[in-house]
C-alpha cells in the first residue's frame, strides 16, 4: 500500500530529488563564483554535501576523488589541471591535507575539500591556514518551513501528504533539527511501520500519530525507548 512512497524517501543520491533551500542554493552559488584555489565544503553529516557535489558535476569539469586517498593520487590528479573535488576529506592525514594547502597556495592548483563540521573546524584553526585565502562554505540544516514544504512535494507524488498534520511535521522537525538525511529515514520509517500496521490489519496504526513518531524516534535512535 505504501510501497512507492517508502521508495520516494529511500537514501540515496537522485539529482531529481534536488531541494533547492537556502542553503543550498547559497552554498552552491559561493562554490560556482569563489576564486579561491582551496574549497572547504562542510556540515554535519546528512546535510547534503555529496548531493552537492553530484549536483556539481554538469555544471563544473573536475576531478573526484574519494576518502582515503595518497599522495599519490593527488600528484596524478593535478597533472590534468582541473578542479580536484574530495569528499570524506575527513579521512585524510593531516599531512596530506597540509600538501594539498601547499599546493593551492602555489596559485596553480585547485582543490575542493568536503568534509564533516567539526573535523573541518579543527583543521581551519590551525596557524598555516588561518592566513590563507580559503573559502569556508557551510551546509546548514533546513528550516521548519523549508522541510514542510520538501515532504509536502515529495508526498504528493503518492497521494500520501493528507496523511500528516502541523503536529506531525512539528514533530518530526524536533527530532531531525532540519538534517536532510535523518528527514528522509524518518518518514520512510513512519511508511514503514504503517506498511507493517496495513498488513496486519492494526487499525491503531492506520495513519501517522503520536506513537508511530515516537516509534519512528526510537527506531533511528533519536530517542531513548
Amino acid at each position: 500500500m505504501y510501497e512507492d512512497t517508502i521508495k520516494e524517501f529511500e537514501d540515496k543520491i537522485n539529482l531529481e530529488d534536488c531541494f533547492n533551500s537556502y542553503s543550498f542554493k547559497t552554498a552552491h552559488s559561493k562554490i560556482l563564483n569563489s576564486k579561491s584555489n582551496l574549497i572547504f565544503l562542510i556540515g554535519v553529516a546528512g546535510s547534503g554535501k555529496t548531493f552537492l557535489i553530484d549536483f556539481l558535476k554538469n555544471e563544473i569539469d573536475f576531478i573526484f576523488l574519494q576518502g582515503l586517498i595518497t599522495k599519490e593520487d593527488i600528484d596524478k590528479a593535478i597533472e590534468e589541471n582541473k578542479l580536484i573535488v574530495i569528499d570524506e576529506a575527513q579521512l585524510l592525514d593531516i599531512s596530506l591535507i597540509e600538501y594539498i594547502r601547499i599546493l593551492s597556495d602555489t596559485k596553480k592548483h585547485r582543490f575542493l575539500l568536503s568534509m564533516h563540521l567539526l573535523e573541518a573546524k579543527d583543521i581551519l584553526e590551525k596557524e598555516h591556514f588561518k592566513s590563507r585565502s580559503i573559502d569556508i562554505i557551510e551546509l546548514k540544516p533546513i528550516s521548519k518551513e523549508e522541510m514542510v514544504q520538501y515532504l509536502n512535494i515529495k508526498l504528493i507524488k503518492s497521494n500520501a501528504n493528507h496523511l500528516f498534520t502541523k503536529k506531525e511535521f512539528n514533530r518530526i522537525y524536533q527530532y531531525t533539527q532540519g538534517n536532510f538525511r535523518y528527514i528522509k529515514k524518518f518518514v520512510k520509517t513512519l511508511f514503514e511501520l504503517l506498511e507493517i500496521a496495513h498488513q496486519n490489519n492494526l487499525v491503531k496504526y492506520n495513519k501517522i500519530n503520536s506513537c508511530l513518531i515516537t516509534m519512528s524516534a526510537i527506531h533511528l535512535g533519536l530517542e531513548n525507548g
